[in-house]
């Protein structure tokens, strides 16, 4: 899988879950069914990437004030 969970075989950001969840059960691309990685690893890497988003400075937009009608 590359950056942004997509399949690096089709680039289907879809995945397909095991009906066991355990953390070594494998995953599969929803597009074109290639495993991708284990339950347990692709939680880690989800986990990793939430927490970088949430380290990123938000940013921040310039909003110009109302201008007044003369009237």
């Amino acid at each position: 899988m590359r950056s942004g969970f997509g399949c690096e075989s089709c680039g289907s950001p879809g995945v397909r879950l095991p009906a066991d969840l355990t953390d070594d059960a494998m995953i599969q691309c929803d597009g074109c069914g290639c495993t991708l990685m284990a339950w347990g690893a692709f939680k880690r890497r989800v986990e990793a990437q939430e927490a970088a988003d949430a380290r990123k400075p938000t940013e921040r937009r310039a909003v110009a004030a109302p201008q007044r009608v003369a009237g």
